[in-house]
């Protein structure tokens, strides 16, 4: 990343989307729980996927990735959802690669729901495996579990809808996969 290279114009697109994606983060559906080894946690569901989708399709690699993801940690610390920044940290950003790597062969719905889909399965997954290794009680995990699945359909058709609909901006920052030939 040379900042050298950020113009004036992507640098207001880059802090739109992280913002955006911060508002997304904040306005959420919140349950607050008690568990015993972490005290009183903060489960919650919220519209930030989206702003991962369209931060990508909007900047590609890797800005397209750094900045919903800030967005959504500051979220996370402003919220008092501290639990939860490691697991956003790494999970949203491999969320950001795969949509990366696969948002420019979106040219019908079908791929547009099939990798919105993946990318909100990715997350659900991830997170109940995240959420068994640092919670560790069922009741509050399924708790979160069942809002991160409503997050997780939701946003798998808002993203379905960016990535139909919005063009990819910076084409050529945007990651290829290759298929081995065989």
């Amino acid at each position: 990343m040379d900042w050298k290279k950020v113009d004036k114009r992507q640098l207001v697109i880059i802090l739109l989307c992280a913002l955006g994606t911060f508002v997304l983060s904040v306005i959420r559906v919140q349950v607050n729980a008690t568990t015993s080894a972490l005290g009183d946690m903060n489960a919650y569901a919220s519209l930030q996927d989206a702003g991962i989708f369209a931060s990508v399709m909007a900047l590609g690699a890797p800005w397209g990735v750094i900045a919903p993801v800030f967005g959504i940690v500051l979220g996370d610390i402003v919220m008092g959802s501290k639990d939860f920044i490691i697991g956003n940290l790494l999970i949203r950003s491999l969320m950001a690669l795969f949509i990366a790597a696969f948002a420019a062969k979106c040219d019908n719905w079908k791929k547009s729901f099939v990798v919105a889909g993946m990318a909100e399965a990715m997350m659900i997954v991830l997170f109940f495996v995240y959420d068994l290794l640092i919670i560790r009680e069922f009741r509050v995990v399924g708790i979160s579990l069942l809002l991160q699945f409503i997050q997780g359909v939701v946003c798998t058709v808002l993203g379905a809808a960016v990535l139909r609909y919005m063009p990819v901006m910076q084409p050529e920052r945007m990651l290829e996969i290759r298929r081995p030939v065989d």
